[in-house]
């Protein structure tokens, strides 16, 4: 299957989209990324994705397409407020303490959850658009942390313009030239 970039599209998940967003998170080669720390951590996601009007809005949820079919979710997150989730046991003060101002570095996620989609370079293709959302809000820096063992994300990452600033901490700069 050739995947033309044109045809890859994201757009807000909706609430018919979580249970479908769940079934890709219980997949072993996602859950083990995304839920490391087990069932509790799954719960977290969901959470976030179905209160994403509320607490959580600060992070911007999609689904991935390509033409019409869903085949993955992708994020970004004003990591400013990122950091104030320390409390509810995430580790994001000490990943984004250098994040002194909103609107300036964003988190990003993805995945793709339908395996025939995989190894395409849609994931590619996915961080440029999300990039895009962020530079029209006039961020300056994106980041993004992988786990070192994902050798898949890192190496997308890289080809993207990242840079390894350490261990699960990458970041490319996006300020207007």
């Amino acid at each position: 299957m050739i995947i033309n970039k044109s045809e890859i599209t994201i757009k807000p998940i909706q609430d018919e989209d979580i249970l479908l967003f769940n079934k890709w998170l219980n997949k072993e080669y996602i859950y083990k990324w995304l839920c490391p720390n087990g069932e509790e951590q799954k719960e977290a996601w969901l959470d976030e994705v179905n209160n994403r009007n509320g607490k959580y809005d600060f992070i911007k949820h999609f689904i991935v397409y390509h033409k019409e079919s869903k085949i993955g979710y992708c994020l970004y997150a004003d990591c400013f407020f990122l950091k104030d989730l320390e409390e509810e046991g995430q580790d994001f003060v000490d990943l984004y303490e250098d994040v002194t101002e909103e609107n300036h570095t964003y988190e990003i996620g993805y995945l793709i959850g339908e395996e025939e989609y995989l190894n395409k370079g849609i994931s590619k293709i996915v961080i440029q658009i999300v990039e895009k959302k962020i530079v029209e809000m006039n961020g300056q820096e994106i980041a993004a942390d992988p786990s070192e063992e994902n050798k898949f994300s890192v190496k997308t990452l890289l080809s993207n313009g990242f840079k390894k600033k350490k261990d699960g901490d990458y970041r490319k700069s996006i300020i207007p030239r």
